[in-house]
């Protein structure tokens, strides 16, 4: 996914929230003016955060910091408010907050991160009260952390507070950012249908079918916005969403529309990213999963190599999306495992021996170089992610559940 620090205009924090409303339709006050001229100084140094699930890295740019501060101080002589003193304290305790979360979400650091947005939030309702695009744009920020604490429902709840407040101001259909928000919706709602187990029962089945269903709706729903307001070619929103797509459609078993979608995705990451940007690295990873699911698994695993180390040289070693490649490499050895050793098992069925011992159509995945090379990788997932995300995470008891599999088999 990926978010804009200053994808609503700084200039809001300083209107009340009727003249914010005001200037999301486009009719601001004259005596705002001088105020337009410091939106152009700071214009270029907008902040991008790439972020992926989830999802994925965020980068963040300090000059940007810096060169609003000093736009902000040369044109604070004669302000046309009062309240602009205030306002003009409010965010640069807010930002500050707002600074170190981004820090600890480079670095997986995901509740810490939620602590500081949390701390930013409650600076801006004070300051511009709770229907204000940047109280929006705050409220998304930390739906996003909850994503990647797997509290996916927690997060679709947060989303839709964002939404509600660009819908309240006018913002619904019109802006980036209100576009940005209805995708993090779809990735809730992606998330939720992800951890559903598959062909367990017919209703949750059913479940996974509506999740996607209404994920791709918003997915869609976003896809229009930022085909009508972003006139770049290629426009990195429009390759999120591709990328996002392919995700649901991993999901759905879908594999070569998926594979269709990430391709789609990866090409346009590559002319607006370069090849080293993380997001392009955990794009890699889902084309991975897609040739996972269409069973060539050793084309998957080369994938799935050149995004860890593309994550690995980004973030290090000990980082929960890097862990995440780590896990998947994990369950694509084990993939190959199993099916190497269904085919020694029906070589083997003819022998007196192997039926005597082993039963006839037992699988011995646990065995050989595949092995070894699952074990690794899947240790090395569970370290981080008990270590970096806590042992309730999702992640950590899936990978605390494979090794205990793995174990029992030793025994076996």
């Amino acid at each position: 996914a990926k978010m804009r620090f200053a994808g609503v205009s700084i200039l809001v924090l300083f209107l009340s929230t009727l003249e914010a409303q005001r200037f999301l339709q486009g009719d601001l006050p004259p005596e705002f003016q001088n105020f337009i001229e410091i939106e152009n100084d700071f214009q270029p140094y907008e902040m991008e955060m790439e972020m992926s699930p989830g999802y994925g890295s965020i980068d963040e740019s300090n000059e940007f910091m810096e060169q609003f501060s000093h736009a902000l101080h040369s044109h604070s002589q004669g302000a046309p408010h009062k309240r602009t003193v205030t306002a003009e304290a409010a965010l640069t305790d807010a930002m500050s907050y707002q600074e170190n979360a981004v820090q600890f979400m480079r670095k997986g650091r995901y509740a810490e991160a939620l602590q500081f947005y949390d701390k930013c939030l409650k600076i801006q309702l004070k300051a511009l009260g709770d229907l204000h695009p940047l109280v929006a744009q705050t409220i998304d920020f930390m739906g996003v952390a909850l994503l990647r604490l797997d509290r996916a429902y927690d997060a679709l709840e947060t989303f839709e507070k964002s939404l509600a407040i660009y819908q309240h101001l006018g913002g619904a259909g019109k802006r980036v950012d209100w576009a940005l928000t209805v995708m993090h919706v779809g990735q809730a709602l992606e998330l939720q249908a992800e951890n559903i187990p598959k062909k367990v029962s017919q209703l949750q089945d059913n479940q996974i079918d509506k999740l996607t269903k209404e994920a791709l709706a918003k997915y869609n729903m976003a896809l229009e916005v930022f085909k009508v307001l972003e006139r770049e070619d290629p426009d990195i929103d429009i390759a999120n969403i591709m990328h996002c797509k392919g995700n649901v459609y991993n999901i759905r078993g879908q594999y070569k529309e998926a594979l269709r979608h990430f391709k789609y995705a990866l090409g346009d990451k590559l002319q607006i990213l370069g090849e080293n940007d993380p997001s392009v690295a955990w794009t890699k990873n889902n084309i991975a999963n897609s040739l996972k699911g269409l069973g060539q698994i050793d084309e998957a695993i080369k994938w799935y190599k050149e995004a860890l180390d593309m994550v690995s040289k980004h973030f290090g070693h000990d980082h929960p999306e890097v862990a995440h490649v780590h896990w998947n490499l994990a369950l694509a050895y084990q993939t190959k495992g199993e099916m190497e050793a269904e085919r020694r098992a029906a070589k083997g069925r003819r022998s007196f021996w192997f039926r005597l011992f082993f039963g006839k159509g037992r699988r011995r995945a646990h065995e050989g170089s595949d092995f070894l090379k699952m074990e690794k990788h899947l240790v090395h997932a569970f370290d981080v992610f008990q270590s970096r995300l806590g042992q309730d995470h999702t992640s950590t008891m899936r990978a605390k559940e494979a090794l205990m599999a793995l174990e029992e088999l030793r025994r076996d």
